[in-house]
């Protein structure tokens, strides 16, 4: 542990990324509400007057300079698959065809409304065929195989206490509605999005050719067994904790939990051997599963299947079934006001199925070598700050501060793309059946996944595709990954100085790195185990620490009586608060032994910084996107992922000259500081 904890240490002589230049510029001064005050609420001085020039487009939920960056890539990406569309002499399972290929067919919109809903005829014929509850088990392993995973699902998963093995996982996944919570509470708004889904469920149904009253009775038998499902599933705070869906079973406790399903006729179709290692993260809902199998009937059981069908794949059928799956979860659900255009949709279901196909070609032209190299060594200047920060922590003993160490020291950063590219040659990809296109890009998603099961932990893969706008921390591999997709301007811009790249894409670097020693990540240790490797007292500091946080959030409202759930949102605020922190602290070390960098604009290098990260993260969100965020999503909005951190921060105090009692400065005694 200690020659780990040096290691790391042969890093503090690596020069500092973006060298400083009169030619660099800083923040976007025009963004700026100047008639704000910045101690007052910062979100709105740093970025109001963009968000005031620059409303959310219709088809969007959310706008800001992160999520216009993140569509300019889109742009991009269209320019590639249009190239491979046209590519008449592209060799049959090579990416230019595959990818050329199923845009092609994606965007040729009249034939997939001329085919209407014949793609459907076949999936609801099999499930038309079954004559007995036994028959349900191969109907649903198929539909399991094109990833329509109700209503349980099968994936792979890191064997928390072996991270080096990957093991079978049964989830939860029998409902379409946002959170559980949707079909449980009895608030005004969970009961209007109810009645309207039902609605929509039966208006889908007169699509597909049911009368009214066979239409509405079905909609009613979804929402029954929806219903049931939900009550049974555990809510998005238990889920956060990692020991509530940590349930190792054998292949024969699987069918003691579960008699009447055929569960030998499924492994065997999955090609799964029964004596793989399996986790059931939530047994009660698998109980409750076979009950349903028992006391539901046959009849129902199709309606719900079909629904499944129609609900899942409705986005790659024809245009009223489109639209009408728009308008309720998009347009009523999170008030999105326009569809996107067909082309943006085929770029988005290209880069999801056929991802690093796809995402190969966006990388050569637009991430190239040097630009990843300079990413790393960013990536390495945020640890070095983290393990600075953690060494100064009062609270924590040398023996946990130790054990961190090792963990900061294991750290394993990905960045831009994969050194492996998925083989994506045996996908048949056809330029005139979008629907079967669509099927067999979902049919290779779940075969890559499910091949990994019972075998060693291969660390090369990668859980998003290169063009994505995000970034993740894997506890279980104790890795922090950065796509390409988010390390463009303005996060990630050579043109800036080091103030706005710390700043901006610094602050997400040290978001994830702080993902390691958040509420879920702190269960883990240097080598991905699920296990305690704290002491008894410096354990208690860091809930106490991390209560702190859960009480600030919980009283940031949306409305009257709708506010955030700390407890939901405990990670990603401790991912803010100690990325903003770790990201200035390593701004900080960037400038020693060296001269200090000039005022820029009237904002000095320090204002430059968190100007940066609130112009990055300021995003607006309409009202019912964020109400939706309140129930089910573990990030804050916007508004308080820029205020939220900050506010805790002395930096940002120091650098804005906010007096004690300012709206952006919590009292003494209040300020929350985990990291």
């Amino acid at each position: 542990m200690r020659l780990l904890i040096a290691s790391l240490c042969i890093f503090l002589s690596a020069p500092f990324l973006f060298p400083q230049t009169s030619s660099l510029h800083g923040i976007d001064v025009t963004d700026l509400d100047r008639q704000i005050d910045p101690c007052t609420d910062f979100y709105e001085f740093a970025n109001g007057a963009w968000r005031a020039n620059h409303p959310i487009p219709s088809t969007m939920l959310r706008w800001s300079k992160r999520w216009e960056s993140g569509e300019t890539t889109k742009d991009k990406l269209k320019d590639i698959l249009e190239t491979a569309r046209q590519d008449k002499t592209a060799a049959k399972g090579s990416s230019d065809q595959i990818i050329g290929d199923y845009y092609g067919a994606c965007t040729d919109e009249a034939r997939v409304n001329a085919r209407g809903i014949e793609p459907l005829k076949k999936w609801f014929a099999e499930i038309d065929g079954v004559k007995d509850s036994a028959g349900l088990e191969p109907v649903m392993a198929d539909l399991h195989d094109i990833l329509i995973t109700v209503p349980f699902n099968l994936s792979s998963s890191t064997d928390p206490h072996k991270p080096t093995w990957v093991l079978a996982d049964l989830g939860a996944s029998g409902y379409a509605l946002p959170d559980r919570d949707y079909y449980l509470k009895p608030d005004a708004r969970f009961k209007e999005a109810r009645e309207k889904y039902v609605v929509h469920v039966a208006k889908m149904f007169t699509l597909v050719g049911w009368d009214q009253k066979s239409a509405a009775a079905g909609a009613q038998t979804v929402m029954t067994m929806e219903t049931k499902f939900a009550e049974a599933a555990l809510d998005n705070v238990t889920l956060r904790d990692p020991s509530a869906t940590d349930h190792n079973i054998t292949f024969a406790q699987l069918r003691t939990m579960v008699p009447h399903f055929d569960w030998t006729s499924y492994f065997k179709h999955k090609q799964l051997a029964q004596d793989v290692d399996m986790n059931v993260d939530q047994p009660k809902y698998m109980q409750e599963f076979d009950r349903q199998l028992q006391q539901t009937s046959l009849a129902d059981w199709k309606i719900y299947l079909k629904w499944q069908v129609l609900n899942s794949a409705a986005e790659a059928l024809s245009a009223p079934i489109v639209e009408e799956d728009f308008a309720f979860f998009g347009k009523y659900l999170r008030g999105q006001a326009e569809i996107k255009p067909r082309w943006k949709r085929c770029v988005e279901s290209t880069d999801q199925l056929l991802g690093e196909a796809l995402g190969k070609k966006y990388t050569e032209k637009y991430f190239p070598p040097e630009a990843k190299a300079r990413a790393q060594e960013m990536v390495r200047n945020l640890l070095l700050a983290m393990r600075d920060d953690i060494l100064t922590r009062p609270w924590m003993s040398d023996e946990t501060k130790e054990r961190a160490m090792a963990k900061i020291a294991t750290f394993n950063p990905k960045i831009g793309y994969p050194d492996h590219w998925k083989d994506y040659s045996k996908v048949e990809i056809r330029r005139d059946a979008f629907f079967e296109d669509y099927l067999a890009g979902r049919r290779f998603v779940m075969r890559d996944d499910l091949e990994t099961v019972g075998k060693p932990v291969d660390r090369s893969r990668w859980g998003m595709t290169p063009p994505t706008s995000n970034a993740y921390y894997n506890p279980l591999w104790n890795e922090i990954v950065f796509p390409a997709g988010i390390l463009q301007p303005p996060g990630f811009d050579n043109n800036a100085t080091d103030a706005v790249n710390y700043g901006s894409v610094g602050v997400v670097i040290g978001h994830e790195i702080s993902h390691g020693f958040d509420d879920q990540g702190a269960q883990y240790d240097y080598l991905g185990r699920l296990r305690n490797w704290w002491t008894d007292n410096d354990l208690k500091q860091f809930k106490e620490r991390g209560a702190c946080v859960v009480d600030q959030f919980d009283n940031y409202f949306i409305e009257p009586g709708v506010h955030h759930n700390g407890k939901m949102v405990l990670g990603e605020s401790i991912g803010d608060l100690g990325g903003a922190k770790v990201a200035f602290l390593a701004y900080q070390k960037s400038l020693e032994g060296k001269p200090r960098p000039a005022d820029i604009d009237g904002f000095t290098p320090e204002q430059q910084f968190f100007i940066a990260w609130g112009q990055w993260r300021g995003d607006a969100i309409r009202i019912e996107e964020q109400r939706v965020m309140m129930q089910s999503d573990p990030h804050p909005i916007g508004k308080y992922r820029v205020n939220g951190p900050l506010s805790n921060l002395t930096e940002f105090q120091q650098a804005f000259s906010c007096k004690a009692d300012a709206v952006m400065v919590r009292p003494e005694g209040k300020k929350c500081d985990v990291w």
